[in-house]
């Protein structure tokens, strides 16, 4: 597996890490079907991305994985092309016993990505658009829960002050290189097809997440407000089957 270390870089929370299946946030450890990588997933639970609240790598800590409770779950459709990011343990019903909470009515939503490919000029782009839960006044983030009367973040509109849509920053073709290219600024980035860019619908130049190759082992994750450290690196990990 591989170790994260997330720190502050030029605004952006900076998150790189080793290419592995099982990787490492702060405190929070993630088993997904990276075996699954070179073919179609056709069961539920290939389907499946898992996080747990601790540190693979502390000998101390390793009692506490559980793989019937993940902290967090990210599942996607048979197409690769929409992923849905939940919360187990809704904020809003925590407290709640189980059969009042949200657990069996979509659980807690963080968000939805959907995927698809365009042509720019002469290359191939992946294209990501995702919708997260609005922002309040005073900085905190909309709980999005069916008992709070909130349907599928999906099927939400994205311009309101209810959810926020963030789209990807296209890449241009360069006729020198002969190449689809994008500016990570302070990144010296390898080519690939997993390398992107986001910005909020309403300001499409103010990048609020980036992630791109520096090596053939390691990658990196750059992010800013209203993004949590989950919701990026979801995103960025939806992009494993990105060719």
């Amino acid at each position: 597996g591989g170790r994260v270390r997330a720190r502050k870089r030029d605004g952006l929370h900076d998150a790189s890490a080793e290419v592995g299946e099982v990787v490492a946030l702060p405190n929070i450890a993630v088993r997904g079907p990276a075996a699954v990588a070179a073919r179609r997933a056709s069961s539920i639970e290939e389907r499946l991305v898992s996080f747990f609240p601790y540190d693979p790598a502390k000998r101390e800590e390793q009692a506490l994985f559980d793989p019937r409770t993940p902290t967090f779950t990210m599942s996607f459709n048979e197409n690769r092309t929409e992923w849905r990011l939940m919360q187990e343990r809704c904020q809003n019903c925590q407290m709640l016993p189980e059969h009042f909470s949200c657990t069996g009515r979509g659980k807690q939503q963080l968000a939805f990505i959907q995927h698809h490919r365009c042509q720019v000029g002469d290359g191939i782009s992946n294209i990501m658009e995702v919708r997260i839960p609005g922002i309040f006044t005073d900085g905190q983030a909309m709980v999005w829960c069916p008992n709070l009367g909130r349907g599928d973040l999906s099927e939400s509109q994205g311009m309101g002050y209810e959810t926020q849509t963030l789209i990807t920053k296209l890449p241009v073709w360069n006729e020198q290189v002969e190449s689809l290219v994008l500016d990570f600024k302070g990144r010296n980035i390898v080519s690939s097809a997993k390398n992107f860019q986001l910005a909020l619908q309403q300001k499409p130049e103010h990048v609020l997440c980036q992630y791109g190759k520096l090596s053939n082992s390691n990658l990196a994750l750059d992010f800013k407000f209203p993004l949590s450290v989950i919701q990026a690196f979801g995103m960025a990990m939806s992009t494993i089957f990105w060719v």
